[in-house]
């Protein structure tokens, strides 16, 4: 299915190419508050905890949850909607691959903060249940992020996505893959939803570029391109893309031991460490 953009219209600006955002703060204003990943953190804060940091690459202004802090920093989107129909993806038994349903859903998705594309292969934040043998020969009990399967013949195998909640939207297109394949992905007019039903003689649909058997999938696996909802309307997240043209509507001011970053238009602001851990959003 072909790529459906949707372009908000841009609500801040900041002229951050690079840290730290001189030109966007007051001169008494400390500016080494923003890094550009998680592991830029650690280096600049060897102690900082796993959390969501507010970070920021010069084009977008975002929040992530920073894991594994202590050795090998990670991004993450944390995904707000976790019930049983919602973010997961399945390879749906039957036909040549008997067995139970596998279904993987998803609490968090590995983002990267450079490209803006998920890791659909990194299962860290996933559980998985069922187990199948795809062509009767080859144990299946995981799969990755967005991706619907079958060995049917038709479209039976599922996927969910749901980013509503978090600050991004999707921003990639879905195409089948296997033998004798057809499926369908349906995106929302706002790009937060998509629901995916895929299938074949193996069969399956996924975020292009289209991966051979994309089951039992590791890390390495970057394939769902996502952008900023541009609204300041999640209630724990932020992802905005950044306009220097349109003038800087950013501003990071100090309050005791904390930085707050102003946004406007909108009214949103972000209480932060030292470290650009997110202490609330107010």
């Amino acid at each position: 299915m072909a790529k459906m953009p949707f372009r908000a219209p841009v609500i801040l600006a900041a002229t951050c190419a690079a840290l730290p955002l001189a030109a966007t703060v007051p001169a008494h204003a400390d500016t080494g508050v923003l890094h550009r990943s998680c592991q830029q953190v650690r280096q600049n804060f060897p102690s900082a905890p796993n959390g969501t940091y507010l970070l920021s690459d010069g084009a977008k202004l975002f929040t992530v949850y920073c894991a594994d802090m202590t050795t090998a920093p990670k991004e993450y989107v944390t995904l707000e909607r976790t019930g049983s129909s919602e973010n997961y993806s399945q390879y749906t038994a039957g036909g040549a691959s008997p067995g139970a349903n596998v279904r993987t859903r998803f609490t968090r998705i590995r983002l990267d903060p450079a490209t803006f594309t998920v890791d659909i292969g990194d299962l860290k934040y996933a559980s998985s249940t069922g187990s199948l043998s795809h062509g009767g020969s080859e144990t299946v009990t995981g799969m990755p992020y967005a991706v619907a399967m079958s060995c049917t013949g038709t479209p039976v195998g599922e996927g969910d996505i749901d980013l509503r909640g978090t600050a991004v939207k999707v921003d990639n297109a879905f195409a089948t893959g296997g033998a004798g394949s057809s499926g369908t992905a349906t995106v929302s007019p706002d790009a937060q939803t998509v629901t995916l039903r895929g299938g074949g003689f193996c069969g399956w649909i996924m975020p292009t570029p289209v991966r051979y058997n994309p089951f039992n999938p590791g890390p390495g696996m970057p394939n769902l391109k996502l952008d900023c909802t541009n609204q300041i309307r999640s209630a724990s997240q932020i992802c905005l893309r950044l306009a220097p043209a349109a003038g800087p509507r950013m501003q990071v001011t100090r309050e005791g031991s904390h930085r707050l970053v102003h946004l406007r238009p909108g009214g949103r602001t972000a209480v932060l460490g030292l470290d650009g851990q997110v202490r609330s959003l107010r």
